[in-house]
């Protein structure tokens, strides 16, 4: 009898001993191929039916040449990500340990920086991770790596539009680019990327709300032509309040903008009247 009982507790250890280099396995992969393609802009989480029709491990295939079990669960190409559903708890796992034992060790700001990477795009809620990557992007500052950083939060943003976390983040970055780069050239391609946003993904406050944060940091000019181009917006989706109010923080900051530099400018207030006087009738 205890004979028997030995024996199922090694196969059960062994079992799970496969599970654990299977999870660590995976995590390797999928740090190799986010490595391998910086410049992935969409990922998908498929159910395996799903990933087996992209046709994985075909010529072509970025995992083409990786381990068989590879194939099952991973599929990149032409800068596009799909990770099968089946292996997401295990992966997500792996990916927590590894990080909270690199966070806790000395000199692992690269590896800290590729586990967050890897965590964030399984769970953007990790604030955890967001939080660890500014204090890598604080501490070994690289104004390009502030780059990459906005092309991981438009990335994630792509599959969860209303991730508050992420947003936040992305506006610290912004913070961050600014001392480096005038804020009104990020102002129109921030603009385009919520509107892009903002189609996929209705009644989303959270975009719309960074794009209210970002009207300061706009010149006159730019303010008008976003009232301009969110007229026709608006006109299409009039069930969706927030860009009514985005258009009235513009006015606002029109107004206010003309307050603080007096009544000497008539073409101004001629053009802010007017604009008033659109938005009401």
């Amino acid at each position: 009898m205890e004979q028997e009982d030995g024996s199922a507790a090694a196969v059960e250890q062994q079992a799970c001993g496969a599970e654990e280099q299977l999870a660590d396995d995976l995590l390797h992969h999928f740090e190799r191929i986010l490595h391998s393609d910086a410049l992935i802009d969409e990922v998908g989480f498929l159910h395996p039916t799903q990933l087996c029709s992209l046709g994985c491990g075909q010529d072509g295939d970025s995992t083409s040449q990786a381990p068989e079990f590879n194939h099952r669960y991973f599929w990149c190409r032409d800068h596009k990500l799909a990770i099968s559903s089946e292996i997401l708890p295990e992966l997500y796992r792996a990916t927590h340990g590894a990080f909270f034992k690199a966070r806790n060790a000395p000199s692992q700001a690269t590896r800290l920086m590729s586990l967050t990477k890897a965590l964030l795009i399984l769970c953007p809620d990790m604030l955890t991770a967001w939080n660890s990557r500014k204090m890598v992007l604080l501490e070994t500052y690289d104004f390009e790596k502030l780059k990459d950083e906005l092309q991981l939060c438009a990335l994630i943003l792509s599959y969860s539009p209303k991730d508050e976390s992420t947003w936040s983040h992305r506006r610290w970055v912004l913070k961050q680019v600014a001392e480096q780069q005038d804020m009104a050239e990020l102002v129109d391609k921030e603009s385009v990327l919520v509107k892009e946003i903002a189609e996929t993904s209705k009644m989303n406050y959270r975009a719309w709300r960074h794009r209210c944060w970002l009207i300061p940091y706009m010149k006159r000019k730019q303010v008008l032509d976003e009232l301009k181009k969110s007229t026709r917006w608006s006109e299409l989706h009039v069930a969706d309040n927030c860009c009514f109010h985005y258009r009235r923080s513009l006015l606002l900051a029109l107004l206010d903008n003309h307050l603080e530099n007096g009544l000497d400018s008539f073409s101004w207030e001629s053009e802010t009247y007017l604009l008033w006087k659109a938005m009401v009738s």
